[in-house]
């Protein structure tokens, strides 16, 4: 606690003349990079080589893809609201408009539609009780609370706070896993655990939750919660894309299909999950620059994901054939034929949704959703006919074509409206 509170003192003494400029910016810059990255990277690779294989083993494939099928729901939700309000956050902050108690609200009201979100999960996978009800209604509500939760350490630049926020979550999936072992198999508990441990932190060392008036409107709610609105919108149709693989699997095919595609693409999602903390890097240092965002400083972002995506393409080609053998050889055999194309997928996955948090800097929230529909009407038109009639290779191909697409009309527009 002394430790964060330190740390939350010495950040909010930065200049951010000095953070952004000359070697010592440079220097900081990548150190809170690296650190974001580390954070994320040792929460996935937790999840990657212990937490999942482990159900996987104990539950069996059928039952381990409807539990990716399931938690790609949660993800939705999860990103559609948290995220959304992380966002606006750091970017109302820049304005002085970012009061808690407007974010409280809005976290409220999502939590509410979290009921009808497990409802409805729970009678499409025709599996609703009570238990599972419950349990799938508190795991959503404490999943949107931790992506939003970790925007307490970014606007202060505090990427330590931000490092040890997801050493939490990681010990508190650990902890889960142990609970599902012993106590109860209930894979949601294993999960639920280290999403309450990251609400729990931030509770005890961040003020994004605390306030005199934590639930009263402030004299900017209906400005934060449009943006808030038009970000969820948003998010919520990339999430879906990003997502609904794992659904239209299930509901097409099974869960072993589920888990054939997910170990296809899990180097490929690896890389993909490195959007947050790259984003909020990116996002916390452009919301405090004050300079012009030049045509020429998009172009060469755009250029330098694209080189880093083809690269990183490879790379987890190479990477699945050592991994998947070695942690989920049951499913290699039908897996390897996709390992390329799919990872491909992903990666493009990532290098345009990082573009789509710099066309935040040098545009408004509505091109986000203006670019994310017409995402959202190619990944209708693609993907969901290509895996109805082609399975697993129909959703590979079409998945690598959208994905491919939103990097090229995200760089069109970002570089239409910088300076």
């Amino acid at each position: 606690m002394k430790f964060m509170k330190q740390t939350h003192n010495n950040n909010q003494q930065k200049s951010i003349k000095s953070v952004l400029s000359g070697k010592k910016g440079v220097f900081t810059i990548a150190s809170d990079l690296v650190l974001s990255i580390l954070g994320l990277v040792l929460m996935n690779g937790v999840l990657q080589l212990l937490i999942n294989p482990m159900l996987n083993k104990w539950a069996g494939e059928d039952a381990f893809g409807n539990y990716h099928s399931i938690m790609a729901v949660v993800s939705i939700m999860g990103t559609t609201f948290g995220v959304a309000a992380n966002y606006s956050k750091m970017v109302k902050s820049r304005e002085n408009k970012d009061a808690n108690s407007d974010y409280n609200i809005f976290l409220l009201i999502s939590s509410f539609l979290c009921i009808f979100a497990a409802a409805g999960t729970l009678f499409v996978y025709q599996s609703f009780n009570i238990t599972h009800f419950i349990l799938l209604t508190v795991l959503m509500v404490f999943t949107v609370l931790r992506y939003y939760g970790d925007v307490n350490y970014r606007m202060k630049l505090n990427y330590q706070g931000f490092f040890v926020y997801y050493v939490v979550i990681t010990a508190g999936y650990c902890l889960g896993l142990l609970i599902y072992k012993y106590l109860s198999q209930q894979w949601m508990l294993t999960i639920l655990a280290g999403e309450f441990a990251a609400v729990l932190f931030v509770f005890f060392t961040g003020d994004i939750f605390k306030g005199k008036n934590r639930l009263t409107p402030s004299p900017y709610f209906k400005e934060n919660m449009k943006s808030m609105g038009i970000l969820s919108a948003t998010n919520f149709l990339s999430s879906i894309a990003q997502q609904a693989d794992k659904i239209i699997l299930r509901l097409a095919m099974d869960g072993s299909a589920v888990t054939t595609f997910y170990v296809s693409t899990l180097l490929g999602k690896v890389v993909s999950l490195l959007t947050t903390p790259l984003n909020g890097v990116l996002i916390g240092y452009l919301t405090k620059y004050e300079g012009k965002f030049t045509k020429k400083m998009f172009a060469a972002f755009a250029g330098i994901l694209l080189g880093l995506g083809v690269l990183a393409s490879g790379a987890c080609y190479i990477a699945s054939i050592i991994f998947v053998r070695f942690f989920y050889p049951g499913v290699f055999a039908e897996a390897k034929q996709y390992f390329f194309l799919a990872n491909a997928g992903q990666v493009f996955y990532f290098i345009s949704n990082c573009l789509m948090t710099v066309i935040l800097r040098v545009s408004d929230e509505k091109y986000q959703m203006y670019i994310n529909i017409i995402y959202a009407v190619l990944y209708a038109v693609t993907v969901i006919p290509c895996t109805m009639n082609y399975g697993i290779w129909g959703l590979t191909i079409a998945l690598l074509i959208t994905n491919a697409a939103k990097y090229f009309i995200v760089t069109a527009v970002g570089f239409k409206k910088a300076a």
